[in-house]
């Protein structure tokens, strides 16, 4: 199970599920390739966990649920998961939400919680996943991009 995310300019922004499909349904390389050059960005596992450290009590308003999972749901009507694509909009609040986000604050608020994991290892790969979103979004709303997010499981 992974969650893959793309930024892309809002033009070419798919306008039902099938293009989101088209959009992913290209060899893993091409998707590697997407990260390498930093308009994509890769989660493999723990991102329920990172989607829960973003969504402790926040400064920020509510834009804590965007980085991970927020954003406009487009169905799949063969009944998989779907996509999720932010507007041009929602990736600059994302963006500036992410931009005053202590990982280290937000991983300690985090381990306090009765349910928490707290393994090092896990605690490194979030780590990781938290830069690589901060990088994307940031780059993407620099862009005026849009970001659309491909759940495969």
């Amino acid at each position: 199970m992974w969650l893959y995310f793309q930024g892309l300019e809002s033009s070419d922004l798919p306008v039902n599920s099938a293009g989101f499909d088209a959009l992913f349904d290209v060899e893993f390389d091409e998707l590697r390739r997407r990260v390498r050059t930093g308009t994509a960005a890769w989660l493999e596992s723990g991102f329920f966990q990172l989607n829960e450290l973003y969504l402790l009590q926040s400064q920020l308003g509510g834009d804590q649920e965007l980085p991970v999972f927020g954003g406009r749901h487009i169905p799949d009507p063969a009944g998989g998961p779907g996509h999720v694509a932010l507007d041009p909009s929602e990736v600059a609040r994302t963006a500036a939400y992410l931009g005053g986000v202590s990982f280290p604050d937000r991983w300690q608020e985090w381990q306090q919680l009765p349910l928490s994991e707290s393994d090092e290892e896990l605690r490194e790969r979030l780590a990781q996943y938290h830069e690589d979103l901060q990088a994307l979004y940031a780059s993407s709303a620099e862009r005026g991009w849009a970001v659309v997010k491909h759940f495969s499981f």
